[in-house]
C-alpha cells in the first residue's frame, strides 16, 4: 500500500489553483507513526508519500518518519519507500543530502516560465527568483527528480514553452496537467490555444527522440501506454488508485487526497483502520464509466471515464467535467500522429521504451554506468 500523508495543512504559498483546504493543523508524531503501522498491514512493502500543504514545513517529522521505517525495516525486514510533492522553495543542501541517503524521490511543482502567474507567495509576491538557484541545487542530487506543472486558463498559451523551459533546466520526467476546478474559468476560446500548444509539444516529442535523448513526458507517454494496454489501461489505474488512500493531519484516510475532507470518501482512521465494505462500494463504483462515456471511442484511454467521483447527497456519482472531456478528445489524436510518425520511422529510442518491458531498468543501468 502507498499512503499519502498530508503533514501539514499550511503552506508558504498561495497558488491560485490548489484544492487543499488550508488550515494551522499539522500531523503529530502519534498520527504518522500509526499511519506507518496502518500502511504495513498485510504486504512486505510500503510506500509513503509526504504531501500537504508544504511537506518541508515539517522537515523533521519528515525526518523522524524515516527513522521510525529503518527501525521497524531491520526489526521486521520490511522495505518502505518514499516520496515528497514540494514547491521546493524550502529545499537546501541538508534536506537533499537526506534525500539521497534514503532513496526520497521528489516531485518539483513549478510552472516553468508562468510560475508567478500562479504560484506566489502569500503576501502576494512571486516565487520564481527564490527557485532558480534551488533547481540546479535539485538535479544536482536528484537527476531524476520529476517536475510537475499545471495548465491554467491565464497560461495554457504557455504549455509549450513550459515543457521546454524543464527540458533545458535538464529535467527529463516532466509531468504537464491541467487545473480542472469548476472555477478555473475554461472557456471553448481556450480549446484551439491547448491544441495548439499540444501540437507544439508533439513536435518536441518526435525532435528529442530523433535525438535519442531519454525523456519521460506526461501526459505524452501515459497516452501512449493507454493504446499499448487497451483495457488493460484503466484496470490498472484504478488497481493503483485504490491502493493510495490519504491520510488527514487528524488521522482520518480518504478515498485519495482529492476527497480530503469529504466524509462521503471518508474510510476510517489510522488508529482503528478502515471501514471495508465502504471502501469495496466506493471501489466497484469507480469500476463503472460515465454515462456519458459509454459509447466514447476512447474511453478505455480516458483518464476520467472511470473513478471521477464525486459526492451526491449521501451517494456516489460519477461526474466528468466538460474540460476533463475536451481535453482528451484534443489530446489523443496529436499523441497518436506522434507515435505513428516515430513508429514508422522504426526509431530505435521510441521501440525500445515502449517495446521493451525491461527499458527502465536497462536505461538506469546505462545512465549509471
Amino acid at each position: 500500500m502507498q499512503l499519502t500523508l498530508h503533514l501539514t495543512d499550511k503552506c508558504n504559498l498561495n497558488c491560485k489553483y490548489c484544492f487543499v483546504k488550508r488550515s494551522p493543523q499539522s500531523m503529530t508524531r502519534d498520527v504518522a507513526f500509526a499511519a506507518v503501522n496502518f500502511g504495513m498491514k498485510g504486504t512486505k512493502t510500503s510506500g509513503l508519500l509526504f504531501y500537504g500543504g508544504e511537506p518541508l514545513l515539517e522537515k523533521q517529522l519528515i525526518y523522524d518518519i524515516v527513522k521510525y521505517t529503518k527501525g521497524i525495516k531491520k526489526k521486521t525486514g520490511h522495505n518502505f519507500y518514499y516520496k515528497i510533492t514540494t514547491n521546493g522553495t524550502l529545499l537546501d543542501e541538508g534536506f537533499l543530502k537526506f534525500a539521497k541517503e534514503h532513496n526520497i524521490a521528489v516531485g518539483f511543482s513549478h510552472d516553468g516560465p508562468v510560475q508567478d502567474d500562479c504560484r506566489i507567495f502569500n503576501d502576494g509576491s512571486g516565487s520564481a527568483a527564490v527557485l532558480e538557484e534551488k533547481i540546479s541545487l535539485l538535479l544536482k542530487y536528484q537527476p531524476y527528480a520529476v517536475s510537475m506543472s499545471v495548465l491554467d486558463p491565464s497560461t495554457v498559451h504557455n504549455g509549450a514553452d513550459i515543457v521546454k523551459f524543464f527540458f533545458d533546466k535538464g529535467f527529463r520526467y516532466i509531468h504537464v496537467g491541467i487545473n480542472y476546478s469548476k472555477t478555473a474559468g475554461w472557456t471553448n476560446e481556450h480549446l484551439p490555444i491547448l491544441e495548439r500548444e499540444y501540437k507544439k509539444m508533439a513536435q518536441m516529442y518526435i525532435e528529442w527522440t530523433r535525438q535519442e535523448q531519454k525523456f519521460y513526458l506526461s501526459p505524452f507517454d501515459m497516452k501512449i501506454l493507454s493504446h499499448l494496454k487497451g483495457e488493460k489501461y484503466n484496470s490498472d489505474r484504478l488497481l493503483m488508485s485504490q491502493n493510495q488512500p490519504a491520510v488527514s493531519t487528524s488521522g482520518k484516510i480518504y478515498y485519495s487526497s482529492k476527497y480530503l475532507g469529504d466524509t462521503t470518501f471518508e474510510l476510517g482512521d489510522v488508529f482503528a483502520g478502515i471501514n471495508p465494505g465502504k471502501q469495496k462500494a466506493i471501489n466497484e463504483r469507480a469500476l463503472i464509466p460515465a454515462e456519458s462515456c459509454q459509447k466514447c471511442a476512447i474511453r478505455s484511454r480516458c483518464n476520467y471515464a472511470y473513478d471521477s467521483l464525486v459526492s451526491s447527497g449521501n451517494d456516489i456519482a460519477t461526474d466528468v467535467l466538460p474540460m476533463q472531456c475536451a481535453n482528451e478528445q484534443i489530446l489523443t489524436p496529436i499523441v497518436d500522429c506522434a507515435a505513428e510518425t516515430l513508429y514508422k520511422e522504426n526509431n530505435a529510442l521510441f521501440m525500445h521504451k515502449h517495446y521493451n518491458e525491461m527499458y527502465p531498468v536497462m536505461s538506469l543501468m546505462e545512465d549509471r554506468t
